[in-house]
């Protein structure tokens, strides 16, 4: 500690003009000052930035400051340190020992890890601002916007960062570095990327595709139209959007499993998961039950109202699985989404009293009105009754049906109670829910962050699989899964089905359609596993396309053709206007603009809090050696005046005693 402060007066002078080295007047420093080659101020910004550097780049410095205990004083002391400050801030302090920090078992080496990526977002004039945590926090020094872009660089070019991340054990702990500026910068940033810009693109045509497609497929089969080429297009593009969505699911299910258990079971069963299953499931019953249906010209399979349900419900999933994928990529659809959510939690309650209403109110009128001029009135069945109540909440009813007092007074109590009270309460819960989400908009960003985290990791790991050189068991597992795949399709061919019905029996058939299915899923399996944890190295050779038929295929005349209106296409999806870069390598627009404005505010208070705390201690100080100054010089007064009472005593003295021996020398002469 002593060596750090020692460090930091001597920082400190060489940053200011009145700084205690420059300030200094003794020996040691005047001849520093009053040499022939005087230091200059560039001389002395590269003096201090050397002695940054050099104390950054102390190996696990950072680290072992970090594992002090937050209710020890010194590591307060050594964090509001200026030597150490500028070292948090430095490039040079960014190392694997980070990775090592957040993949440790051990939770309170994490949790520092975590703690230092808190204190890389926040700036001198930030310190314990958002308080996500109870601990004691820090910060850095104050960067421009190129020297924090450069910071955040060389963090997401260490390997395994986000990998570790997603393996830290507790989950808050994900959330709280899902909402760091750091890792904001950096998803965005990949998100930039032309790789995965090139991914994110196979993703979104593949669900148009698989979306449009199955809608036709729908509309002809409702339709009741015969089997056509233009059914069998759809059909198989159907499958190949359902192969292409079970193929991407195991991806992720694989490179999570790679990374921890614990980011297996994290991240595979969120409520998108479960969307983009859902949709899987329904889209894949639907296609095959279509198919049923039409190649038996509808005699063996109709088409009932059951099965236009579930065509409806798939078709619903399909376009909720759409929403998930822009929920993960786009920032505006994530804060939409979160907003809705927070929205219907806070009127769950009032959405209860509403429910109970209608089916109070429902339940009511059906026994009073049953039974009444039924060719007219819809409440002379039960189900109508319900659908009545919900009419009149939309404003649609007949005044005609309400005869009885009771009756009336029914109707009127519920119009009262659903429009004036109810109604009411839900606009202004919508309304308070809607400020509070927009104005603590960065406190609730973790999901977003860790959607995409999940998603980046995935595309990252996806894409080094096919740059990587591959092995005899890639190459086996890839030509078992494209030869399961095309024997799938010729089973899908009606025609193809039908001549193995006439020569085989059910179950042979069937047996080997299941039998086919399995090899498939071994193959997907097989090719997906070498995803290993090593491949989201960053420095690994390969740089967007490593292989020679993907260099091959950039290189295409007509790819680069079409590549620009596709990467335009996901810039508007990814919403690259919106995130803070400006496509450079070594720049960035980084600004705060997606706080909510209680950040704003807060900063803006807490800035105004130091700045004024700043100057009351330096108008203090002044004081304070004001009357020091003045108290020396009264002691240096009345010390004066004390040695002049001294000697003037002294001289007194000696002329009395001179008198008195002078006396007495005379008065024994006179004896004598």
């Amino acid at each position: 500690e002593w060596s750090l402060r020692m460090l930091s007066i001597i920082l400190d002078g060489l940053e200011s003009a009145d700084g205690p080295l420059g300030a200094d007047e003794s020996e040691a420093f005047a001849a520093w000052r009053a040499g022939s080659a005087p230091v200059m101020s560039g001389d002395s910004e590269w003096i201090a930035n050397s002695l940054v550097s050099s104390v950054a780049s102390i190996p696990s410095l950072m680290k072992t400051l970090l594992l002090l205990n937050d209710s020890d004083p010194v590591k307060a002391r050594v964090f509001n340190l200026s030597i150490i400050r500028r070292a948090i801030s430095s490039k040079y302090t960014i190392g694997n020992w980070l990775v090592y920090m957040l993949e440790a078992v051990d939770p309170v080496v994490a949790r520092r890890g975590v703690d230092y990526l808190e204190i890389l977002s926040e700036d001198e004039d930030e310190n314990a601002l958002i308080p996500s945590t109870k601990r004691v926090r820090f910060a850095g020094t104050q960067l421009s916007p190129s020297q924090r872009a450069a910071l955040y660089y060389k963090v997401s070019k260490l390997d395994y960062f986000l990998p570790a991340i997603l393996a830290l054990e507790e989950t808050a702990e994900v959330d709280r570095a899902a909402k760091t500026k750091l890792l904001r910068h950096i998803l965005d940033k990949e998100l930039g990327s032309r790789p995965t810009l090139t991914m994110a693109f196979f993703d979104l045509f593949l669900l148009l595709v698989l979306l449009v497609t199955f809608q036709m497929s729908a509309y002809h089969v409702v339709d009741g139209a015969a089997q056509n080429s233009q059914y069998m297009t759809t059909y198989f593009l159907s499958l190949i959007g359902i192969l292409y969505a079970i193929l991407r699911k195991f991806g992720q299910m694989s490179s999570m499993i790679k990374i921890s258990r614990q980011a297996f079971i994290e991240n595979n069963f969120r409520w998108v998961d479960a969307i983009d299953w859902l949709a899987i499931a329904l889209a894949t019953g639907g296609v095959i039950w279509m198919e049923v249906s039409i190649s038996t010209n509808y005699e063996a399979v109709p088409v009932t109202d059951y099965m236009r349900s579930y065509l409806a419900a798939a078709i619903c999933a399909l376009w909720f699985k759409l929403v998930s994928w822009l929920s993960v990529i786009n920032w505006q659809v994530i804060n939409l989404v979160q907003l809705l959510q927070q929205v219907l939690l806070g009127m769950r309650w009032i959405l209860l009293f509403l429910l109970f209403a209608i089916l109070s109110s429902s339940q009511m009128f059906y026994v009073m009105l049953s039974g009444k001029n039924c060719d007219a009135n819809g409440y002379c069945e039960k189900q109508n009754a319900y659908l009545q109540v919900w009419a009149i909440l939309l404003g649609q009813f007949n005044i005609d049906d309400f005869q009885s007092v009771f009756s009336v007074i029914s109707f009127v109590a519920f119009t009262f109670v659903a429009f004036i009270l109810l109604g009411y309460a839900l606009i202004a819960t919508a309304i308070d829910c809607y400020n509070k989400q927009v104005t603590f908009r960065s406190e609730n960003s973790a999901y977003g962050n860790r959607s995409r985290l999940v998603y980046i990791a995935e595309l990252r790991a996806f894409r080094r699989l096919f740059d990587q050189r591959w092995t005899v068991m890639q190459y086996c597992a890839a030509l078992l899964f494209f030869t399961s795949t095309l024997v799938v399709f010729l089973f899908a061919a009606a025609g193809i089905r039908n001549s193995l019905g006439a020569y085989y029996s059910g179950g042979i058939v069937g047996g080997a359609v299941a039998l086919l299915l399995i090899f498939l899923f071994v193959s997907i399996m097989a090719f997906v596993s070498h995803m290993t944890y090593y491949s989201f190295v960053e420095n690994n050779g390969a740089n967007g396309c490593g292989s020679k038929l993907c260099q091959c295929i950039a290189a295409n005349a007509f790819v680069r053709f079409l590549s620009h209106p596709m990467e335009i296409l996901m810039c508007k999806a990814v919403d690259v206007d919106g995130i803070h870069l400006d496509g450079t390598p070594s720049t960035a627009k980084y600004t705060d603009s997606w706080q909510g404005s209680a950040t704003h505010i807060r900063c803006h208070v807490k800035r105004e809090l130091m700045s004024t705390e700043r100057h009351i201690a330096s108008r203090m100080k002044n004081e304070l050696f004001t009357m020091e100054m003045r108290h020396k010089k009264a002691n240096e007064r009345s010390r004066a005046d004390v040695l002049t009472e001294i000697r003037a005593s002294e001289e007194r003295m000696e002329r009395m005693l001179s008198d008195f021996q002078s006396w007495m020398e005379r008065r024994i002469d006179k004896e004598d």
